[in-house]
């Protein structure tokens, strides 16, 4: 595996902590689910899951990370819509 296929990973497995973090602490009651750090968070860890698709393509698990990122960009959008309206 070469320098790049390792970073790439190790990114990836980040991103895969970071949304099981938010995960847990969200069924835990740790984080405000409605607020703009859950989905960010979200957002994020799933960009860092796709770093590592694309150098080790996988289609079903682009698909999810799509999804999965689509949904959270909502979420923070929505988010960011009722923090300026109140």
């Amino acid at each position: 595996m070469t320098g790049v296929g390792i970073a790439a990973d190790m990114v990836g497995f980040a991103g895969s902590v970071v949304i099981v973090v938010q995960y847990y602490r969200s069924l835990r009651g740790r984080i405000d689910t409605t607020g703009v750090g859950y989905p960010l968070g979200n957002l994020c860890g799933s960009l860092m899951v796709m770093v590592s698709l694309f150098v080790h393509f996988n289609m079903p698990s682009l698909c999810i990370e799509l999804f999965w990122s689509g949904v959270s960009l909502y979420g923070v959008i929505a988010a960011l819509w009722r923090r300026s309206r109140g």
